[in-house]
């Protein structure tokens, strides 16, 4: 199974690209620490966010006072044998607040389950067969070089889509989603375990991935495995 070490990377690639599309969004190592933010600096630009691992939340602050990173959010990505408590606890102690958790989950590929759905997943494979789907959405998917992009839809609408980005022999997983009125129908499995077929036969190791907690009920069934857990925080003064 993948490091955590080795997730971040895949994370730091997958989620910079999925931002680029509107304007260069950029993961650059500051010291032991990741940095992504809009490359080069711009007005208004979005927000600044720092990923730690390994790393005291001491040497953490230090390093981002010291290379004036600026406003920031800050993930913190351990072990989950770590307490969480204590974490918070320390990243308060340095004037912080705690915001939100997720949880990092890696599948290695071996044993892909099988969901099906109907109508089926579909891979989209360019932006002709992308204009065939009646999209729904207010904000509509949109097709992306260096991507796999895979949807359910008929006739009449979209059903839900998710995204694959590989980076070297690994995979980010972007943005499933399944539309509210369409959910807990099996959906959501099927996009996943279409993903992971193409990703497998295109080369991919593991598939690396960040979930909410109802996520981190559902991946296990597909096979994924959690390997860390995602703190996030902000500066309690801006």
């Amino acid at each position: 199974m993948i490091s955590i070490t080795g997730a971040i990377e895949v994370f730091v690639y997958g989620f910079c690209h999925a931002k680029s599309q509107t304007y260069p969004y950029v993961g650059n190592r500051v010291g032991d620490l990741w940095v992504m933010r809009d490359t080069p600096a711009r007005k208004n630009e979005r927000k600044v966010e720092v990923i730690s691992h390994g790393v005291s939340p001491e040497n953490v602050v230090h390093t981002i006072q010291e290379s004036g990173i600026g406003w920031h959010f800050l993930c913190d990505i351990h072990d989950e044998s770590e307490d969480f408590q204590d974490k918070r606890d320390l990243y308060k102690s340095l004037g912080y607040r705690a915001m939100s958790t997720e949880w990092l989950f890696a599948h290695d590929m071996g044993d892909i389950p099988v969901f099906n759905s109907d109508p089926p997943v579909r891979q989209i494979l360019d932006q002709e067969m992308l204009k065939t789907i009646n999209q729904v959405a207010s904000q509509p998917q949109k097709l992306r070089a260096g991507t796999r992009k895979f949807s359910v839809w008929d006739d009449n609408r979209d059903f839900g889509w998710v995204t694959s980005i590989p980076f070297q022999d690994s995979a980010w997983v972007s943005d499933l989603y399944v539309h509210k009125e369409l959910r807990g129908q099996g959906y959501g499995k099927a996009l996943m375990s279409k993903l992971l077929q193409v990703d497998r036969d295109h080369g991919v190791k593991q598939s690396v991935l960040l979930s909410s907690s109802d996520g981190a009920r559902v991946y296990p069934h597909l096979g994924y495995q959690q390997i860390g857990v995602l703190q996030m925080f902000c500066p309690i003064k801006r």
